[in-house]
C-alpha cells in the first residue's frame, strides 16, 4: 500500500502561512490540540513550525524582550525548513521506518512542484497495521526457511485442518535467513489448525487464540 491512501489531503489540512504571526500561529496550534503544523505559502510547502521549537527559541534569543514583540513575529522567521518530505508513491512500509528512525509527528508529503498534497502521521499507519494484523483473532507465526513451495503446501495444511487465512504478511527475520510469515486463521478449531501445521514439520511460534 502506498502513503497516498491514508494521507490526510491538503484540502483537511490545518496549515500556517509564512504570514501567520507567531502569536496567530500558537493560537491556531492550541485551537486544533497539536504540536506542530505545516506551514505553506500558498500551496507551496516550506516547513514546519512546532510549539516547542517557538518556546526554545524564546528562552534561546528573545528572553531580554517583551513576548508582545515576539509574539508579532512572522511565522516565515521561525519556520523549521531543514524537513524531511516525502512521495505519494511511496509504500507505507518506509514512511513506518522514517517514524521509528526519528522524532516526527507527521511526514508531508509532496509533488515534484514542492506543493504540499498532505500528511501522513503516526496513526494512521498504526491503524494500517492493525487492519493487516487484524484485532482479536486467531494467530500465529511460522519461521520458514523459504524453501521452494512451502507456503502453498502451509496455506493448504491449514485449509485441511478447516482453517480459512484472513491475513498473511511475510517479513525478514535477519536471522540466518530466515522469513516470519504471521498469519491471522479464521476457523472453529484453532488448536487444530496449529497442531496439523506442526505434523507437518512447520516451526509454528506464538499461536494466539481468539477468546471472544
Amino acid at each position: 500500500m502506498l502513503v497516498k491512501a491514508i494521507m490526510i489531503p491538503f484540502n483537511q489540512l490545518r496549515c500556517l502561512s509564512v504570514d501567520n504571526t507567531l502569536e496567530e500561529a500558537l493560537i491556531i496550534i492550541e485551537e486544533n490540540r497539536l504540536l506542530s503544523l505545516p506551514v505553506v505559502d500558498g500551496k507551496q510547502f516550506i516547513g514546519v513550525l512546532s510549539k516547542e521549537n517557538l518556546y526554545e527559541e524564546y528562552f534561546k534569543n528573545y528572553c531580554g524582550q517583551s513576548k508582545i514583540e515576539f509574539l508579532n513575529n512572522k511565522v516565515k522567521n521561525m519556520v523549521k525548513t531543514k524537513i524531511m518530505t516525502i512521495n505519494q508513491e511511496l509504500p507505507i512500509q518506509d514512511a513506518a521506518a522514517i517514524f521509528i528512525t526519528s522524532k516526527y509527528r507527521f511526514i508531508p508529503i509532496i509533488d515534484n512542484t514542492n506543493n504540499l498534497l498532505g500528511i501522513v502521521t503516526h496513526q494512521s499507519i498504526f491503524k494500517e497495521y492493525q487492519k493487516i494484523f487484524g484485532d482479536r483473532v486467531n494467530e500465529l507465526t511460522i519461521y520458514n526457511c523459504n524453501f521452494k513451495g512451502t507456503i502453498a503446501k502451509m496455506t493448504d495444511t491449514i485449509a485441511k485442518a478447516g482453517g480459512n487465512i484472513k491475513n498473511i504478511v511475510l517479513m525478514d527475520s535477519n536471522v540466518m535467513n530466515l522469513e516470519e510469515i504471521h498469519l491471522s486463521i479464521d476457523c472453529k478449531d484453532f488448536e487444530k489448525v496449529v497442531k496439523a501445521l506442526k505434523k507437518n514439520s512447520f516451526n509454528v511460534r506464538t499461536p494466539r487464540i481468539d477468546d471472544k
